[in-house]
C-alpha cells in the first residue's frame, strides 16, 4: 500500500510545480503591453511638443476687400507675427493680378511697399502697400487683386485684397475752402478719364461752388439756389464726348484759377 500512496503524492507535487510555472508567464505578457502604451504615449507627446515649438510666422491683411474708384490711393496693411521665437527678415513680393491670377495688364494700376519686413522674437511688425489707381484706369467697373507673397519659414504663402473699382472720379471741395483758390483740388491740374467714366464734384463746404465745364463737359446750373449747393454732388458724364476731347472743369463761382484741363481717352 505504501508504493501507490507514494506515487500519488509525487504526482500531486509535480502538478503543483507546473501550475506555479504557468502563472509565472503572465508578468512577461503585461510588460509587453506597458511598453506599447509607453511607446505610443511618448511618441505622441514628443511629436506634438516638437511641432508646436517650431519657429514660424503668422500673417494677416487688414482689408480683404476694397471698394474704390478712379484717382484713389488705397493702402493695405500686412501684419506679420513671430511664432515660437522666430526672428529674422520676411521677404514680401507685392503684385497685382486679375481674376485668373495672371499679372494685371489693364488699368495702369501700380503697387508700392517694402520688399522685406523685420521680425523680432515673439514680436509683430506691419508693412503698408499702396495701390495707385489712375484717373483713366477704366470706363466700366473693374476688379483687381493685390497679392502679397510672403516667404515664411514653412514656405511661401499668399495674402490677398480684392479691389472693386468704380468708373468714377470724385473731387471733394472740403469744408472751409470757400474762395481759397490756391487750395482748390482741381486748380491747374491736367488729367484724363476714359470715355464713359464720370467726374463727380462733391461740395463738402458751406459755401456755394458751381461747377464749371466747357467744350462738351456740361456746366452746372448757375441759377441761384439751384447749382453748387452745400452737400450736393454734380456729376459730369463723358459718354457723349469723343475720344481726344479736351475741356476745362473747375469752380465757376471762384474763377479760372480753379480750373483743371481734362482729356478724354
Amino acid at each position: 500500500m505504501r508504493t501507490p500512496l507514494l506515487a500519488l503524492a509525487l504526482g500531486l507535487s509535480l502538478a503543483g510545480c507546473l501550475t506555479i510555472g504557468d502563472s509565472g508567464t503572465a508578468p512577461n505578457g503585461g510588460d509587453d503591453d506597458d511598453m506599447g502604451s509607453n511607446t505610443g504615449s511618448n511618441a505622441g507627446s514628443n511629436t506634438g511638443s516638437n511641432a508646436g515649438s517650431t519657429p514660424g510666422v503668422s500673417a494677416t491683411v487688414d482689408r480683404a476687400t476694397v471698394a474704390t474708384e478712379l484717382g484713389k490711393d488705397e493702402v493695405v496693411t500686412l501684419t506679420l507675427t513671430s511664432v515660437n521665437s522666430f526672428a529674422g527678415n520676411v521677404t514680401v513680393t507685392p503684385s497685382l493680378v486679375d481674376g485668373a491670377g495672371a499679372a494685371l495688364t489693364t488699368g495702369g494700376l501700380t503697387v508700392t511697399g517694402p520688399a522685406s519686413v523685420a521680425l523680432t522674437a515673439n514680436g509683430a511688425a506691419s508693412a503698408m502697400y499702396t495701390v495707385k489707381i489712375p484717373t483713366d484706369a477704366t470706363a466700366a467697373q473693374m476688379t483687381a487683386t493685390l497679392k502679397l507673397d510672403a516667404a515664411l519659414p514653412g514656405g511661401t504663402k499668399s495674402y490677398t485684397s480684392a479691389l472693386t473699382i468704380a468708373p468714377n472720379y470724385t473731387v471733394t471741395l472740403t469744408a472751409g475752402l470757400a474762395g481759397n483758390t490756391a487750395m482748390h483740388p482741381l486748380a491747374k491740374l491736367k488729367f484724363s478719364v476714359k470715355k464713359g467714366a464720370k467726374i463727380s464734384v462733391h461740395n463738402a463746404d458751406t459755401a456755394v461752388h458751381i461747377t464749371h465745364g466747357d467744350n462738351g463737359f456740361k456746366h452746372e446750373d448757375t441759377t441761384p439756389g439751384v447749382g453748387g449747393l452745400s452737400g450736393g454732388t454734380y456729376v459730369i458724364e463723358t459718354a457723349q464726348l469723343p475720344v481726344g476731347a479736351m475741356g476745362q472743369v473747375g469752380c465757376h463761382t471762384h474763377g479760372t484759377a480753379t480750373y483743371a484741363t481734362v482729356t478724354i481717352d
